[in-house]
């Protein structure tokens, strides 16, 4: 097979990416599958470390990898051959297009549910799919196949459903390289403790969500032989980091492969962020949720072996055009922008961000927060919206395609960083017992237990003393322990009554009678922190002294971790169902309704009720609330290394695959329709039975 030309028929790809090197990857070995389903094994792959995106190079056989989720016997991921469409669905409408499309059989039965600028498409199960992709038929879409049947889409904007992610361990995950380096090696999942760290094989996203349509749109959707390739980090402008990473070790690293020693770097000392006109120019097309990362040399036969299996993290993968193994071509029709949700009216706050001209601009370089305590804080602005960058090596917010994206990482990879996102004015709560606060918003759901959103609701003790104008008092700055009784440093600067609502990844904990299915991936923290005084000082917010006025509510379902819920529960107090394990995914967004009274907290997710906490220990004494959507990352370099820990005692995350290759530095999370009323009723579903009461 010839080098694949870059889609302007001028230029081999390997020329545009850097300096072409041999790789006849895995194919002499015998383990081609090892890689993907591979369309043919190519004699040429690209390397080097440009400015273009994918300018990493990776192993050039077109497959998904090991760490991707192929493993070491090469299976696609597994898929579910049914998922339950919430009320049955709707059918998506069969369609046609004049496109040069590749020759595929019929995908399937699509079903969808239509939301007001994005729809959420549940589909079926292909063998041998390693990934969908969703793109528009729309003016500027081209579609050409080369030679060995791969086909490439040009002009348009693809969507990929991407794995599962969950915190769990995948023996998926493991290299078939031996480096014999605990800092190398992943550890088998099985090895130590079956109820610690249960293998959890790597699955296949079957519902995605498709976002920026403004009416009925024809749709092509391919289940294809490939992950679709990361694109790097996505913003509106360019940007890099450096990768520090000091606490997991040197660049440097020693590994002994196949009875030889080396000293292999451990690493690409910097990633980076691109624009959408610097992806198109790399890719033919924007790419939106690519997760295929950018691999390693794993060919024995090729000079540049062994490498580093950490030496592209971070790093755009190579274009990697697909083989379709099915299609359909469908209609879908969104809900539409031109009404309010229903129970919104023209006095409640609420934003779609489907206007892209209202990008958030510099307000000011400083805020009051930041002097007390010492973190660099700048301050943006959109028409409804007070956002908050505190503390970070890169940040950015882009209003894009019908949604907020958050990208930021963290200084150093050693620093717990922040942005945030705060309404224009404050909103009262009600102090009628059957009236509530409802706050509705739309988030990518993935965390762990150092990156994730979180819910704040801080306010002053008297009216008028939470807002200066249109803009808090003050900024958010979150410390490690912000949300724990034991320590609350540096809740909130100006001594504010809090409510807290963070959730976070969780560990390995096996409730009674329990199997896999019931290791939690995720725990909710709920806490309070009474009014108290306004710290004079740096010196006298950090000492700790705070303490005294933070109350965690929550049932304790694992005695390690009280004050945390892991699960929902019955009315007899029991654990039961999920709390959000179902809902991790890095893409597709999560709709969560969270209505709160000063003596009880409720969150719905995906309309479901599934937390229930009274706070009549302590009810909420705040006048007035500025509302806070958190997007938290806390010491990246220390999460690398939980991620894969070795030790008997650790619970290795590497179901975390795009943590673990292509974000571990960085964080993105897309944000919609949020929006808040005041004075409403709880929905008639409503279970009171099942409210903890501690």
């Amino acid at each position: 097979m010839n080098d694949l030309l870059d889609h302007t028929g001028s230029r081999p790809l390997s020329a545009r990416l850097g300096h072409a090197r041999v790789s006849s990857l895995l194919c002499a070995g015998g383990i081609a599958l090892l890689l993907g389903a591979l369309a043919g094994c190519s004699s040429k792959s690209s390397d080097g470390n440009t400015a273009n995106p994918g300018g990493g190079g990776g192993n050039g056989s077109g497959g998904a990898g090991p760490m991707a989720g192929a493993g070491a016997t090469g299976k696609p991921p597994m898929s579910t051959p049914t998922i339950p469409v919430p009320n049955g669905g709707k059918p998506a409408e069969a369609a046609t297009t004049d496109l040069a499309l590749s020759d595929a059989p019929a995908l399937g039965e699509i079903k969808y549910i239509a939301n007001r600028s994005s729809v959420r498409l549940y589909l079926p199960g292909a063998d041998g799919a390693r990934d969908y992709r969703v793109f528009a038929v729309e003016a500027g879409v081209k579609v050409e196949l080369t030679a060995d049947k791969r086909e490439h889409v040009n002009g348009g904007t693809l969507q990929c459903s991407g794995l599962r992610q969950r915190n769990q361990c995948s023996n998926d995950e493991i290299l078939p390289i031996k480096y014999n380096n605990e800092q190398l090696d992943l550890p088998v999942c099985d090895a130590q403790n079956v109820d610690r760290r249960p293998n959890v094989p790597t699955q296949l996203q079957q519902t995605m969500d498709v976002v920026g349509l403004t009416g009925t749109t024809t749709l092509v959707i391919e289940a294809i032989d490939r992950q679709c390739p990361f694109p790097g980090l996505i913003g509106s402008k360019h940007g890099q980091v450096q990768i520090d990473g000091e606490d997991i070790g040197p660049l440097m690293v020693s590994a002994v492969v196949n009875g030889k020693s080396y000293n292999l770097k451990r690493w690409t000392p910097k990633f980076e962020m691109y624009t959408e006109a610097e992806i198109r120019a790399t890719y033919g097309t924007m790419i939106l949720n690519g997760q295929g990362p950018n691999e390693p040399t794993m060919d024995p036969s090729n000079p540049a072996f062994p490498e580093s299996p950490y030496i592209r993290i971070a790093q755009p993968a190579p274009p990697n055009d697909p083989v379709v193994l099915a299609r359909s071509v469908v209609k879908v029709t969104p809900i539409g922008t031109s009404k309010l949700p229903e129970g919104f009216t023209d006095q409640d706050y609420f934003d779609d961000f489907e206007d892209s001209t209202d990008q958030p601009k510099l307000l000011r370089e400083t805020d009051y927060a930041a002097t007390l305590v010492g973190l660099p804080i700048k301050v943006y602005q959109t028409k409804k919206w007070i956002m908050y960058d505190v503390g970070n090596a890169l940040s950015d917010f882009t209003v894009d395609r019908g949604h907020l994206m958050m990208t930021h990482a963290d200084t150093s990879q050693g620093s717990m960083t922040t942005q945030a996102m705060y309404p224009k004015r404050p909103l009262q709560l009600p102090n009628e017992p059957d009236q509530y606060i409802h706050v509705t918003y739309e988030v990518a759901k993935d965390e762990t237990p150092r990156r994730y959103e979180n819910f704040s609701l801080c306010g002053a003790e008297k009216m008028g003393e939470t807002y200066d104008g249109e803009t808090p008092k003050a900024a958010p700055v979150p410390r490690p322990g912000f949300m724990n009784p034991e320590d609350t440093r540096r809740t909130n600067v100006l001594g504010w009554n809090c409510l807290m609502l963070v959730p976070r990844g969780a560990g390995y904990g096996v409730l009674p009678g329990g199997d896999i299915v019931s290791h939690t991936d995720s725990s909710l923290k709920i806490t309070e922190i009474a009014a108290h005084p306004a710290p004079k000082d740096g010196n006298e917010y950090d000492n700790g002294r705070l303490n005294a006025y933070a109350t965690a509510f929550g049932p304790s379902l694992e005695p390690a971790f009280p004050n945390t819920w892991l699960r929902q529960v019955d009315a007899a107090g029991k654990p039961v169902g999920p709390w959000m394990d179902d809902e991790l995914a890095v893409w597709q967004k999560t709709r969560l309704d969270v209505f709160v009274r000063r003596d009880r907290v409720v969150v719905y997710v995906e309309g479901q009720q599934r937390i229930c906490q009274e706070l009549k220990t302590k009810p909420l004494t705040m006048a007035e609330a500025a509302l806070g959507f958190w997007h938290v990352l806390y010491h990246s370099s220390a999460e690398f290394l939980e991620i894969r820990q070795n030790g008997g005692s650790d619970n290795p995350k590497t179901n975390q695959h795009h943590i673990m290759h292509n974000t571990p530095f960085a964080d993105e999370r897309a944000f919609d329709n949020v929006g808040f009323r005041e004075n409403v009723s709880l929905p008639a579903n409503f279970d009171p039975s099942v409210c903890f009461k501690g």
